[in-house]
């Protein structure tokens, strides 16, 4: 554990460790806040260039680097849970059920390639049911202790924004009321994947929070005598 509690009157306050104090220094917090900034700042101008420079099959087709940041982000998040699943025995479960969930996202982006895609997702949801069946009864202590860690509202904020918001902002029924003709598609486009993009980053940030959060973790049990 890297938090204990100490007594004040009437009141349990928390004490922090040293590292996890070094964790929520003014410096590193504000270090974080403008290297999030700059992440974000780059996806926007990646779906600028997307719009200045469109590509054989349209605007946001499937090869435009806002498609790729896409798979890039899902597949970089499938593999970060995965390996936290090996690391963290104490939120296994927790974290292979996310990293499956992650790794049928990354293979639906590729609809555009594979015509029957939903085949392949079918193992990857046999193995999520397996998981969850297997380890319904410490799901609930794990999931007590995933979500305790600050990093996973990160992640429900990106899956939020990305698998829900995007989603039924894009509907063109919405669109096709601010427009009168099929330019809508263009805005339509822009905004649902834009959106969608934005919601991966998040989730990207809550894996670098997980993983800052355990290393710092790490070093504070090595503190103790």
């Amino acid at each position: 554990m890297t938090m204990k509690f100490r007594k004040n009157g009437n009141r349990t306050e928390p004490k922090i460790e040293k590292s996890m104090k070094n964790f929520y220094s003014p410096i590193f917090v504000v270090l974080r806040i403008v290297v999030y900034a700059l992440l974000l700042f780059g996806i926007a101008e990646a779906i600028f260039f997307d719009a200045v420079h469109p590509m054989e099959d349209g605007y946001f087709g499937e090869i435009t680097l806002t498609e790729i940041g896409q798979e890039l982000i899902l597949f970089v998040l499938f593999v970060f849970y995965w390996l936290l699943s090996r690391k963290q025995p104490e939120i296994k479960a927790v974290s292979l059920l996310v990293s499956l969930f992650f790794l049928a996202s990354f293979i639906r982006e590729f609809n555009f390639l594979v015509e029957h895609w939903v085949y392949l997702v079918l193992p990857v949801l046999a193995g999520f049911l397996w998981v969850l069946i297997k380890n319904f009864r410490k799901l609930e202590e794990q999931l007590q202790r995933f979500f305790s860690i600050p990093a996973s509202s990160w992640l429900v904020a990106g899956v939020l924004i990305t698998f829900v918001f995007s989603r039924l902002f894009g509907r063109s029924k919405f669109w096709r009321l601010l427009y009168h003709d099929d330019t809508y598609r263009l805005a339509k486009a822009a905004t649902e994947e834009g959106i969608e993009l934005l919601g991966n980053s998040l989730m990207l940030i809550g894996a670098i929070e997980f993983l800052l959060y355990f290393l710092y973790s790490k070093r504070t049990e090595n503190e103790k005598p």
